[in-house]
């Protein structure tokens, strides 16, 4: 499998890049899919921001689909802050990632587990996307998952998950508060500066940093 997060498709660029930001993207996107062909993985999961904006402009989204339509395996996401209105899941189907979904371009997925299975391997795949509590309501709703009839379990979360704490009043949830999930991996998007790889009796917590800088951070 091959994890990317936070690519925040758009048509013009941030006011902290100096390059043709939509041009950049698109050859990141085309070293995304070199790396999935060379590698021959299975499936590419995807951590949410999938857009800049809810509902950019049609041309805009075909410039970087029809890199996408590379990929020759399936691929899943879950929906970030930035792929909603106001941060409310409700409005996910007037979308454009709820759109491309419902065209089976990418697949959604849920806390309800989808199982991937090949060569007598089984793989538990869940997800958590963006929502108005996300690291404010108790963690485990989120963040934590149950491991059943599966090898490995892997479990997306759009939020902000984080080795240490940070300044006083940020939202976050640490990664300490979430140690008893049964998840083999859990991957996340959201914290565009990711953080070095971390493991815990055999539980990894990953999260690579968004696609692209989009800010000065």
């Amino acid at each position: 499998m091959l994890f990317f997060t936070d690519d925040h498709k758009r048509g013009t660029s941030p006011e902290n890049r100096t390059d043709n930001f939509p041009v950049t993207l698109v050859h990141k996107l085309k070293e995304v899919v070199e790396i999935a062909q060379e590698y021959e993985v299975d499936y590419i999961l995807h951590g949410g921001d999938f857009f800049d904006v809810p509902a950019p402009a049609i041309s805009v989204c075909a410039d970087f689909l029809e890199v996408y339509q590379q990929f020759s395996v399936p691929l899943f996401t879950i929906p970030g802050n930035h792929d909603l209105f106001g941060h409310n899941t409700a409005t996910l189907p007037r979308t454009m990632l709820g759109f491309i979904a419902r065209l089976g371009i990418v697949r959604l997925v849920g806390r309800e587990p989808i199982y991937l299975e090949k060569n007598g391997l089984r793989v538990q795949l869940s997800g958590q996307g963006y929502h108005f509590e996300m690291d404010r309501r108790e963690p485990q709703l989120d963040y934590v998952v149950q491991k059943k009839d599966c090898d490995y379990a892997i479990h997306m979360v759009h939020g902000m998950l984080l080795q240490r704490s940070i300044y006083p009043g940020a939202i976050y949830t640490l990664i300490e508060q979430i140690w008893d999930t049964e998840a083999d991996f859990t991957l996340l998007g959201h914290n565009h500066l990711g953080f070095p790889d971390t493991e815990k009796d055999g539980k990894y917590f990953l999260n690579p940093g968004a696609l692209v800088r989009l800010s000065n951070l």
